[in-house]
């Protein structure tokens, strides 16, 4: 059994639906416990959802009231729902320990199990980076961070969470006072409010493996070498894709190489939708 967590708005179900679609048919876990924490979701979205249960995944909704982060900044690529998964030691039931959290806009194409397995007892959390040395050395600056956090800022698409011990540090309202007193030098808002507080015991996790991007990818083979990846590669070695940025398959513009992935898990669900 594995414990999923999302947390989404009405925009995101399609996605969503996809996600999971891609989850119960690569991810090698026997059972999917999904969590989604929301707020004012449509029932009709919340129907379409619960149409991916079957005997194998389960579909759990958590309301969460944004009135106590209103005052968090927002973007256009970055909605309020960003914030909620912080929140999860607090929201979620006490009768789980961990938790692994992705993006909606994640497709799984091999196993899991390994992942959700990860030794995290003495972290808050396991996951993958996307920022170079010096880039993340500057993120440190400019959160204010001290020297122990240089090495492991996060791209959050990708978490394993310890919601064991998660339970035993978090605070409401240090998230809150985080948000407030952080927010003009905020600029991946989550990524952000995540590193400030947790810096300092999370798991560094292989990124080509968990968490590869369009960009990634690119930038890997720049430097590979002999050992640059190509499609084929891609699907016998990677688990998760993630189509984070501005560009993605199911938008205008995009010209990546990984969208073929959410090209064929999406054709299969249309098709399964019909049938």
């Amino acid at each position: 059994m594995a414990n999923i967590l999302f947390c989404i708005n009405d925009s995101c179900t399609q996605l969503l639906r996809t996600c999971l679609y891609s989850l119960k048919k690569s991810s090698g876990l026997d059972r999917l416990d999904v969590y989604i924490i929301c707020s004012e979701l449509k029932e009709e979205n919340r129907k379409l959802i619960m149409e991916m249960e079957d005997d194998r995944v389960s579909v759990s909704f958590i309301n969460f009231d944004k009135n106590c982060i209103s005052s968090a900044p927002v973007f256009d690529r970055y909605p309020l729902e960003i914030y909620f998964r912080l929140f999860a030691s607090e929201l979620l039931p006490h009768s789980i320990d961990r938790i692994l959290y992705l993006d909606v806009d994640i497709i799984c194409i091999n196993s899991l199990k390994e992942l959700y397995n990860t030794d995290i007892d003495n972290y808050y959390f396991a996951g993958c980076s996307h920022t170079k040395k010096l880039l993340t050395k500057i993120n440190s600056i400019r959160l204010g961070l001290d020297n122990n956090t240089a090495d492991t800022y996060l791209n959050t698409g990708v978490l394993l969470m310890n919601i064991r011990l998660l339970r035993n540090v978090f605070s409401k309202e240090a998230v809150i006072s985080c948000i407030e007193q952080k927010k003009g030098a905020l600029i991946l808002p989550d990524q952000d409010i995540l590193m400030s507080l947790y810096g300092s015991r999370i798991k560094r996790l292989d990124y080509l493996k968990y968490n590869l991007s369009d960009r990634m990818f690119r930038l890997y083979n720049l430097t590979a070498g002999k050992k640059a990846m190509d499609i084929d590669d891609v699907r016998k070695q990677v688990c998760l894709i993630h189509y984070c940025g501005r560009y993605k398959p199911w938008k205008k513009f995009y010209n990546g190489l990984l969208g073929i992935f959410y090209y064929e898990t999406e054709n299969e669900l249309r098709q399964l939708d019909q049938d």
